[in-house]
């Protein structure tokens, strides 16, 4: 036995439920309570009460979780990380400006240098708030899975990004369609077929297909792309129904009575390979067509909250009985990359949306950041639990933290509530993933955050210094509130 991580309350996951396991509680005095979990060659071995447990005497590191919830690690499930690096530049503006006007002019002049510095400092600050899955969104994405992802020794999705639509529309009005660069959605096609031979060795990356939305890829290609899927057994990650600017090119593009889903449908693009995400521009008949079709779903609350002022419908989702996860989506607009925020922040506007104190509960907001996303993705027989045979992704939480105490397990788990309501991430103590520690004691074994912040700094400094004509010239409210005085 390699591991065992013994004297802690387990949130398995398994079954409908949280799968709580937490032992004989007073003979946590002799370091023989709480449950255990035991891992072997990266794999777990055991999950159970520490008293019908291995013996400790086996086991080459035992880790003391006493004090502490001991859960599956949180499943980041739609993310574009690279972004971090313009953490803070796109936010406070309208929708229908947010990507054309205030992202685009930064991004645009951002090198493979500047995604890469951008996205280990996202990846980072989510592991270290407990994430050890990762689905990264991104054109090229396989760099960043060989600069940041391997070295780390995180799980990735790894989702390449196809469109057809060149960077250069700033100058588009909402109405005016973009135009279709054929050649252009080929090539990015053509790296997401690769991305499977470049990885295949590796267990923690899983390569998908990410047609980046309707309105930005033409139809055949989008039904060629699904083609590919299918032949793979793979996931595609579509952009569906994610506001104003998509539905009106989609009006524009199909005619007036069309949207998003009713053209996924009509070209065959509504099955179980389809992973939507956002979907806060679907009426209700749309999603439940949607979760028939057998689709899952992807919801990013903070992000949605902030560029578009609107709740994405995860509990809507989760009542039609499909895979529902959630991600942090990208830094600038939501600010963060932590899960357990996440949690917070989609049962929080759950419950303001629907009027209901009781809509998506702290339990069920901790199944959507574990075993929900790992559902979504397609990977749940891997990750999203603890249980015997999957990969020994974990985490020990300390729940007698100022943030999270007092933690108690009769009449209730107090700190499921906690988890979800109270913690801000630093409570995360220990990441393991495929039983390798990746994080102990609160500190990174191998990366240097310290340098990664740094490094970004400096790469963030010049980015801005170079788009800064381009990002004045675009206009967004940002600009006036700059001139105002506000930032």
């Amino acid at each position: 036995m390699d591991t065992l991580v013994t004297n802690g309350t387990l949130l398995t996951m398994r079954g409908e439920r949280l799968g709580i396991v937490d032992g004989d509680s007073p003979a946590r005095e002799t370091g023989e309570g709480g449950g255990a979990v035991a891992v072997d060659d990266g794999r777990i071995s055991y999950v159970g009460p520490a008293a019908e447990g291995p013996d400790p005497g086996d086991a080459e590191e035992v880790v003391d979780a006493e004090g502490g919830v001991v859960m599956p690690g949180l499943v980041n499930a739609h993310t574009h990380m690279a972004h971090t690096l313009l953490r803070g530049g796109a936010q406070d503006v309208p929708e229908i400006e947010w990507m054309n006007r205030a992202l685009g002019p930064l991004s645009a002049h951002a090198d493979e240098a500047d995604r890469v510095a951008g996205a280990r400092l996202g990846v980072l600050e989510a592991v270290r708030a407990g994430a050890t899955t990762i689905c990264e969104y991104a054109g090229e994405v396989g760099t960043l899975v060989e600069e940041v992802y391997q070295p780390l020794g995180v799980d990735v999705v790894a989702v390449e990004t196809i469109n057809e639509v060149p960077d250069e529309r700033g100058d588009l009005g909402p109405r005016e369609l973009y135009p279709f660069d054929r050649e252009q959605g080929e090539t990015a096609l053509a790296r997401a077929d690769r991305l499977f031979e470049r990885f295949g060795d590796d267990p923690l990356v899983t390569p998908a297909y990410g047609p980046q939305a309707l309105d930005m890829v033409s139809p055949e290609l989008l039904q060629t792309v699904q083609q590919h899927a299918h032949e793979r057994g793979a996931k595609l990650h579509l952009h569906t129904a994610q506001g104003e600017r998509e539905s009106i090119q989609i009006e524009e593009r199909y005619g007036a009575e069309e949207s998003t889903v009713s053209v996924l449908d009509d070209l065959g693009i509504v099955d179980d390979s389809l992973v939507a995400v956002h979907c806060h521009g679907a009426t209700p008949a749309e999603r439940r067509r949607l979760a028939e079709g057998g689709a899952a779903m992807l919801g990013c609350p903070s992000s949605i909250a902030a560029i578009d002022g609107i709740v994405p419908p995860v509990a809507e989702f989760r009542e039609y009985d499909a895979p529902v996860g959630i991600g942090t989506d990208q830094a600038p607009g939501p600010g963060h990359h932590s899960m357990v925020r996440e949690a917070r922040t989609a049962a929080t506007l759950s419950k303001v949306e629907r009027t209901d104190p009781t809509a998506l509960t702290a339990p069920e907001a901790l199944r959507l950041a574990t075993v929900g996303g790992a559902e979504a993705l397609g990977i749940d027989d891997e990750v999203g639990t603890l249980e015997e045979g999957t990969r020994a992704d974990l985490l020990v939480v300390e729940t007698d933290q100022l943030s999270t105490a007092p933690a108690v397990e009769s009449p209730l788990h107090t700190a499921v509530p906690n988890l979800v309501y109270s913690t801000t991430g630093r409570e995360v103590r220990d990441v393991f993933v495929a039983g390798e520690p990746v994080l102990r004691d609160g500190a990174f074994v191998d990366a240097d955050p310290e340098a990664a912040v740094a490094e970004a700094t400096e790469r963030a400094r010049a980015l801005y210094e170079r788009a800064s004509e381009d990002w004045r010239a675009a206009d967004s409210e940002l600009v006036a509130a700059v001139d105002d005085g506000w930032l």
